[in-house]
């Protein structure tokens, strides 16, 4: 009985840990389960994320730390994707900021370029000394600096109250006599004045219908210096080359008038506008070369005012003066343009003739 009791315990223990084992097995198959599912979950979000796919993981894991690590890694992903947009966005502003960096140091580069330009061109207009040669330096720098735009610039002339053509470009066709101020409304109102559009301003007396154009006043202390004409629509962007090109111009006027009326003080007699002593001297040594190279004639003539003496004397200086005037009118309208008549000393002229003997200038 002993042994069978014996026996019987031993298969109870054996069956008991064989149930035992299987409940292990059972519930380590479970715990792996449990584990791995969630684990597969989370790699495969880690996976998604580092692929650059937004991944997010289910709350509800099962275990607890489970479900607190998936809250966890879901708040690293959204912190980790707004800071991938605020990259983004900042990327993108960089990149605004330096197309704009650009453009404004090309801008820049442009504008070093037109000044460095306008100030080759201003110092050459301030060592002109003819008009010739004035002209000459518009025609060749004002289409460098405004090119695709024909235009002409027009001086005024005091004594005819006209502004005259001293330099065109681009193919113009202009009237060589000019216009009077009055039909130019950038002169009449002290600012720039333009038609972009057919019928949208007032068009200027100088100016066609149909034109599109673009008039730019020179001024100087309130007084008409000339005006800048342009054919076309002026860009925005050559705005700044236009108003500075203008002032440049403007000055260069007003110096050249200058002098040439410094050389016209120098060169000629005061009350007559006869040429004076100094520059008869310096043209017939001039004339007198040329003749010799050449081999053509060339006559002087000098004369004097019969009893200017007696008349000054008796009927005073004013009257003598109106006298020596009269006389210098005639005699300039009796020789030619390319006779030089001057004034040599009191009621003495002198006369340079040119390219004619004495018979012919008699």
């Amino acid at each position: 009985a002993a042994e069978h009791r014996l026996a019987r315990s031993r298969r109870l223990a054996l069956a008991g840990a064989s149930i035992v084992a299987i409940l292990l097995l059972l519930a380590c198959a479970l715990l792996i389960r449990g584990i791995r599912r969630p684990l597969a979950a989370m790699m495969q979000a880690m996976t998604d994320l580092g692929q650059g796919r937004k991944a997010r993981i289910a709350n509800g894991m099962g275990s607890r730390e489970f479900t607190l690590l998936a809250r966890d890694y879901n708040a690293m992903a959204d912190r980790l994707e707004l800071a991938v947009a605020d990259q983004a966005t900042s990327e993108q502003r960089l990149q605004v900021a330096n197309t704009d960096l650009h453009n404004q140091g090309e801008a820049l580069r442009e504008r070093n370029d037109v000044i460095e330009l306008l100030g080759g061109m201003a110092h050459r207009m301030q060592a002109a000394r003819t008009d010739d040669e004035l002209a000459q330096i518009i025609r060749v720098f004002v289409p460098r600096v405004l090119p695709d735009l024909a235009g002409a610039l027009y001086a005024h002339n005091n004594s005819r109250n006209l502004l005259v053509p001293i330099a065109h470009w681009g193919g113009l066709t202009l009237n060589p006599d000019g216009f009077p101020p009055d039909e130019c409304w950038a002169l009449r109102r002290g600012r720039s004045h333009s038609v972009a559009e057919a019928g949208a301003d007032i068009v200027c007396g100088h100016a066609s219908e149909e034109e599109l154009y673009h008039c730019e006043p020179l001024l100087a202390g309130g007084e008409v210096i000339g005006v800048l004409y342009l054919r076309g629509r002026v860009p925005a962007e050559s705005r700044f080359r236009l108003t500075v090109l203008t002032e440049n111009i403007a000055s260069a006027l007003v110096n050249h008038r200058l002098q040439r009326s410094l050389r016209e003080q120098t060169i000629r007699d005061p009350l007559t506008g006869l040429f004076n002593r100094r520059y008869m001297e310096e043209a017939l040594a001039l004339e007198i070369a040329r003749a010799s190279r050449s081999g053509q004639p060339l006559s002087l003539v000098m004369c004097d005012v019969d009893h200017f003496k007696r008349f000054n004397d008796e009927f005073g200086h004013d009257a003598g003066d109106a006298v020596l005037q009269a006389v210098s009118a005639e005699m300039r309208n009796r020789f030619r343009d390319g006779d030089v008549v001057c004034r040599y000393g009191g009621e003495e002229f002198t006369i340079i003739a040119p390219g004619t003997n004495a018979t012919a200038l008699l």
